[in-house]
């Protein structure tokens, strides 16, 4: 069962930093508010935080969800 975390881990990993770069980019492309950037240039520290902003939970969530389906699939053999 423990290669089963870690590759649920892993592939939670990689989706949410998939789904954390096209937000954050997307989020600076459109600039609300302009908090990413001005004419003094990008704002990192922003950047950074809307990322991890969106990493995080999407870790969680995408892990879990490849848990429960290595699990059906494990039950199913």
């Amino acid at each position: 069962m423990r290669r089963y975390w870690v590759r649920a881990l892993a592939i939670g990993a990689d989706g949410a930093a998939l789904l954390a770069a096209v937000m954050t980019y997307r989020d600076w492309r459109l600039n609300p508010g302009g908090i990413f950037h001005d004419a003094q240039g990008t704002h990192w520290r922003i950047v950074g935080e809307t990322a991890l902003t969106w990493f995080a939970p999407a870790w969680v969530v995408l892990s879990a969800a490849a848990l429960v389906v290595f699990w059906w699939i494990a039950r199913r053999r």
